[in-house]
């Protein structure tokens, strides 16, 4: 009986030294995704790396930029922040899909058309998170993480587009 326990006790051990290799393996595969941003001071440098152009200001109404970045050939951003502690992202990619990342649901929806491209609003409660628009071959996108008023999304856009609409 004795040695019945020691054999069940042995076994219970290495069981536990067995899982946790195993754990331990598992976790070594268990990697994140390297960060595919490169991050940059100035606009020039980010749009040479990302191989596009896209014309953002470093100063808009109370927001400063304080990055630019970039996925090479794939999205160039800049994020400003405000005194208040806003967050807003300004992002443009190639093609026709929405580059904001913002998957929150919203339930207000409307458009404006400025100078050619159809700007979609997505807000709640009349403050609006999500701007995107079309650009020729590349899509644009405004998030603003505390939501600005509709007038400032409008005229957020608005300065966007005219700074890009001739490039």
């Amino acid at each position: 009986m004795k040695k019945a326990l020691i054999i069940l006790a042995a076994a219970f051990a290495l069981s536990g030294c067995l899982s946790t290799k195993q754990e331990t393996k598992n976790e070594a595969k268990m990697v994140g995704m390297a960060n595919p941003f490169f991050s940059f001071k100035s606009l020039e440098e980010a749009q040479k790396k990302a191989g596009f152009d896209f014309y953002i200001l470093d100063v808009f109404e109370d927001y400063t930029v304080q990055v630019y970045r970039t996925i090479p050939k794939q999205l160039l951003e800049g994020i400003y922040d405000s005194e208040s502690g806003d967050e807003i992202r300004i992002r443009k990619a190639p093609g026709k899909n929405d580059p904001s990342g913002d998957y929150n649901i919203y339930t207000e929806k409307s458009s404006q058309t400025i100078h050619g491209c159809e700007v979609i609003f997505y807000a709640n409660e009349n403050k609006c998170g999500k701007v995107v628009w079309q650009m020729g071959a590349y899509t644009c996108s405004v998030t603003s993480r505390d939501r600005m008023s509709l007038s400032k999304a409008l005229r957020t856009a608005t300065k966007i587009i005219e700074m890009n609409k001739d490039r």
